[in-house]
């Protein structure tokens, strides 16, 4: 318990992760009956995707990339026959929320444009099974020298556990 209140503490002062949490409130609604919480859930993606792509200086950053993919993905649920597929970012909003794991950018973090070695079976092990970054001493790292969200720290969590592991 301790681990989930350090990390709502950390980032519950960001307005991102006020963002992830009403899209994850709304995913919870539709789970539970109320379709219209995947409306509100996707038109909120969607305008975050397009409010970081805007901020960001390159369109093919990770935040853009991230938000991108999980906005298309909301909207991939909701074809009747994948409407079961949103529990996956529901979930996977959860743990970003209340844990700091973000599993888009994980799972981004293996496609080739972004990542600085070959693909292998340990590195898909570190990319899913590694803490989350922020905070994390095996990254040395304390959250408030930590750049960029926690997105961004997520889908590069494989290299720094790499890193870190090289250095020791």
């Amino acid at each position: 318990m301790k681990i989930v209140s350090e990390r709502l503490a950390l980032m519950s002062g960001s307005l991102a992760w006020w963002v992830w949490t009403a899209t994850g409130v709304g995913l919870a609604a539709g789970l539970n009956g109320y379709p219209s919480g995947f409306h509100a859930a996707i038109v909120i993606s969607v305008v975050q995707a397009v409010v970081y792509d805007f901020r960001e200086a390159a369109a093919f950053s990770y935040p853009v990339q991230i938000r991108f993919a999980y906005a298309a993905l909301l909207i991939a649920c909701q074809l009747p026959f994948l409407q079961w597929l949103y529990w996956l970012p529901a979930v996977g909003t959860f743990a970003l929320v209340l844990f700091g794991y973000c599993l888009m950018a994980r799972i981004l973090s293996l496609l080739p444009g972004n990542r600085r070695e070959p693909m292998s079976l340990d590195l898909v092990r570190r990319t899913f099974f590694s803490q989350p970054a922020v905070g994390d001493v095996h990254h040395r790292l304390p959250a408030s020298d930590c750049p960029g969200s926690t997105c961004v720290l997520e889908g590069r969590i494989a290299t720094l556990s790499a890193c870190t592991r090289a250095k020791d």
